[in-house]
């Protein structure tokens, strides 16, 4: 899998992330060339929309995978109403994930896997602190991920069924 950005918004206030609608494209060819699958990285429904036109014109393929990215200053606020909202307005047959930055990382964890998400997302890339005052590892993140899961009702799944899940073809050893 490979991340695909779905278009571009002011970084907090640092920056412009900038994926214009050519680098869209030839990304696209590139992963399709080199069997890669498309993650829909979604900071708001504009992405969304983006997303759906390239669907629809062809330089995606279904179903989308989409990573829904909550709580990033020029995106969409880490709230159950804006996950809920972008769930509703996914192409047909996507599967999804979801996570929120910081402090919203556990409370957008809970609603996806509420709303029936195919996968969560966890990692210090997004979130540094396991608890107040306590820095995460990935292990913790993990693991802590695995027994909400768990508290569900949902399994995890192993790389194989990932891929299968996902579309992905299987490596061969």
């Amino acid at each position: 899998m490979g991340s695909y950005d779905a278009g571009t918004f002011n970084w907090g206030t640092d920056g412009i992330f900038e994926n214009s609608p050519q680098f869209l494209v030839e990304l696209a060819k590139c992963y399709r060339e080199n069997d890669v699958k498309a993650e829909i990285e979604v900071f708001d429904m504009g992405m969304l929309g983006n997303a759906k036109h390239y669907l629809k014109t062809g330089v995606l393929d279904a179903p989308l995978y989409c990573q829904f990215v909550l709580g990033v200053l020029g995106g969409m606020e880490a709230t159950v109403d804006n996950l809920q909202y972008l769930v509703r307005h996914m192409p047909e047959g996507s599967k999804w994930s979801a996570f929120g930055i910081g402090k919203d990382h556990l409370p957008i964890m809970f609603a996806a896997l509420a709303l029936g998400a195919d996968g969560i997302r966890v990692g210090l890339e997004d979130n540094v602190m396991f608890a107040k005052g306590v820095k995460a590892t990935n292990v913790m993140l993990v693991e802590r991920a695995v027994r909400v899961v768990k508290e569900f009702g949902k399994e995890i799944a192993n790389s194989a069924e990932a891929r299968e899940m996902l579309g992905i073809r299987q490596l061969v050893r």
